[in-house]
């Protein structure tokens, strides 16, 4: 049972905080730094694809690593640990001038990712109520944008005058310490416990208790989890690279889309979140889908500086709270231990697919030589998705008893 000596909703923030660091830090940094890295480690466009593809390959083994800590140590613990290993990954890569460990630990950091965002389903049905889950796992969802921003200013800062290493470094040392905060203050919130919460035990109504149960739906919840991988990490991987090199555009238009992303995927998660609540988790991944599809359709048209922030404003608003949709959907139709299995099966689907949308990326590049195909691509994956969630059943009536 979770201590009142801990409001709700600093926990929430905690947990904000951990997926922000491990996805923004972890996954999303290395993407806008690729340019300034390349200087001095000398790697080409298909080591590119190759580490980023791998580094979403590598989520699949976290995924189930995660799903599997959580019934065995606990979620909280689950947390933490992922937490401490991003920051000790994050510290290593500058001091390390051999491309295979520095692959090895670009993997290891964008991985944690996943094994820190599967345990998030079981620690918000513990201190948040039905009502407001969907509300609170979309804004933990969109906790990277923190992070892109911070990572923004921190590669503008350091990374545009040939000091790299030391983005690498402070956001080690930041994620190292919350680590310890989050220790601390899930330990007196007595979330360590193997006990579980009033919400844990009595599942929603309409809620399902075995996996077998929910199947005729939630292949489709799976197949989303592989598009979210396949569609959105191309876009990402390869938009400085796109912006800087193919473009032209200067690395503080780069970097300010950038921000811009991260600043307006903050926004995102209170007003996706708002439609989850009210309409359901269903509309709000409709919403998302459509700006997918909107971002991807504004990059092939035309990418002048206009259209490329308008696009990478479309993709922020769906970007960071899809991932938190798909768990809030099943939390309210499954039992909180089968949706943790759940949320780790479509996290291992979602690594499959930004695995095979990386690789597919820097095949694009090669063959073309140009980087719209990918944004063509997105698109059209886009529309394919948004297809598929029209399918799902309405979850509006289940989310309102």
């Amino acid at each position: 049972m979770t201590s009142v000596r801990i409001p709700s909703n600093v926990l929430v923030a905690v947990m904000i905080a951990c997926v922000g660091t491990c996805y923004g830090f972890g996954l999303s940094l290395f993407p806008q730094i690729i340019p300034d890295m390349r200087k001095d480690l000398a790697f080409d466009y298909a080591f590119v694809g190759t580490v980023t593809g791998l580094v979403q390959f590598s989520t699949v083994a976290f995924a189930v690593l995660g799903t599997w800590l959580v019934h065995r140590i606990g979620a909280a613990r689950t947390v933490v640990a992922s937490v401490s290993l991003c920051g000790l990954c994050l510290s290593g890569i500058p001091i390390i001038d051999n491309l295979y460990v520095v692959a090895g630990l670009l993997m290891v950091a964008g991985a944690t990712g996943a094994s820190t965002f599967v345990p998030m389903i079981n620690l918000a049905s513990r201190v948040v109520g039905s009502e407001q889950r969907g509300f609170a796992m979309s804004l933990i969802s969109s906790a990277p944008a923190f992070g892109v921003l911070i990572n923004s200013a921190l590669v503008a800062a350091y990374a545009g005058s040939g000091h790299w290493q030391m983005v690498w470094y402070l956001t080690g040392a930041a994620t190292i310490t919350l680590a310890i905060v989050t220790h601390i203050l899930f330990g007196r919130a007595g979330l360590f416990d193997s006990g579980t919460s009033h919400e844990t035990r009595a599942p929603t109504a309409g809620s399902s208790a075995s996996l077998r149960s929910i199947m005729p739906w939630v292949a489709l919840i799976f197949a989303l989890g592989f598009i979210n991988g396949l569609m959105p990490y191309p876009y990402l991987t390869y938009l400085s690279p796109f912006l800087r090199e193919e473009l032209g555009y200067s690395v503080g238009f780069a970097s300010w889309l950038w921000a811009t992303i991260g600043a307006v995927g903050i926004s995102a998660g209170f007003a996706i979140g708002t439609i989850s609540s009210r309409l359901g988790a269903r509309h709000a991944m409709l919403a998302c889908y459509s700006s997918f599809l909107a971002a991807g359709a504004l990059v092939v048209l035309d990418p002048s500086m206009e259209l490329s922030l308008l696009s990478g404003i479309f993709f922020s608003l769906g970007f960071y709270p899809i991932y938190g949709l798909l768990p809030a959907y099943v939390s309210h139709r499954a039992t909180p231990r089968v949706a943790v299995t759940v949320l780790g099966i479509c996290t291992v689907f979602q690594g499959i697919g930004g695995t095979t949308g990386n690789f597919f990326g820097a095949v694009i590049k090669t063959s073309t030589q140009s980087f719209s195909g990918i944004y063509l691509a997105v698109a059209v994956a886009a529309a394919v998705a948004a297809a598929m969630t029209i399918l799902l059943p309405k979850d509006q009536s289940v989310q309102a008893e």
